[in-house]
């Protein structure tokens, strides 16, 4: 069995805007049916969603079992308004907000926490990252209520830093993780967090034209370095190939991101169970 440890079953691979506007006015679920197919096709029989702002992760969760799928979502991606996560997500004012948020992802059939610590990266300004988002305190403060309310915490994250104070606020899991280096190894050793790199996200845009390919090449070897690090000092690693996203076709991402972990000598069995066994609602 293959793992998808990172996907938006809502998005395409191919437009973000048309995968939005396929779901606007409700789930759209013939796609939803094809989309579920490639991923089964693809041998995955467990698939954790990063989810959407239209429901439609949660409405593939009812739906799974029927391909043999283990299926996991957080509904929606949790942001503090003005910064990242609208494209996916709900936002929040501040922490009271944010429980009113996590306990509403409940109702709705959450089985996790999908917060935003920092942005995404910029590709035409040589890859810099946007955010942080919390201060130190207030991050740790959100994970502790999230974990208090019984789940488990999905990071989005980039940056050293970043993932440090990620790792120290207590997060269950670091997602994405661009811009690393070999400091944050120790805090994933002694958190015991599983890092979900989605290689690919970055990888199957080299070559393309879409970005700077030198800028890919910098962002993607100075991740795989710290990977292979981390992974020969026993960190877990989960495949998660962020799925949906641009040139990261549902099913095949997935292929593809096994084959990057593989060809650096990453074997992410460990971390996957990890993620399964984590990640639903304690």
């Amino acid at each position: 069995m293959r793992f998808e440890c990172h996907g938006h079953i809502i998005a395409d691979g191919v437009s973000y805007h048309d995968a939005m506007a396929r779901h606007k006015n409700g789930v759209d679920t013939a796609y939803l049916k094809g989309a579920l197919e490639a991923v089964a096709a693809a041998g995955v029989g467990f698939y954790r969603d990063g989810g959407d702002k239209y429901q439609v992760s949660a409405y593939a969760k009812k739906l799974a079992g029927e391909y043999g799928i283990d299926y996991r979502t957080p509904v929606f991606i949790a942001h503090k308004t003005g910064h990242y996560g609208a494209m996916y997500g709900r936002s929040f004012d501040n922490l009271r907000d944010f429980v009113a948020l996590i306990r509403e992802g409940a109702r709705l059939g959450a089985d996790f926490v999908k917060l935003t610590v920092t942005g995404m990266l910029d590709f035409d300004d040589g890859g810099k990252i946007t955010g942080p988002v919390f201060t130190g305190e207030e991050l740790k403060e959100a994970v502790y209520i999230a974990h208090g309310e019984g789940f488990a915490v999905m990071a989005h994250c980039n940056g050293a830093d970043n993932i440090k104070a990620a790792l120290e606020a207590g997060v269950d899991s670091i997602e994405h993780g661009f811009w690393p280096d070999e400091s944050v190894i120790g805090h994933f050793l002694q958190s015991g967090a599983v890092w979900v790199p989605t290689c690919v996200a970055v990888y199957n845009l080299i070559g393309n034209g879409r970005y700077d390919d030198g800028t890919l090449r910098r962002i993607h070897e100075a991740q795989r370095e710290v990977l292979i690090q981390a992974y020969g000092r026993g960190v877990l690693i989960a495949a998660g190939s962020d799925c949906g996203a641009y040139l990261v076709p549902q099913g095949k991402g997935t292929l593809d991101e096994h084959a990057v972990l593989s060809n650096m000598g990453i074997d992410p069995e460990k971390g996957n169970k990890a993620i399964m066994a984590r990640f639903q609602r304690g």
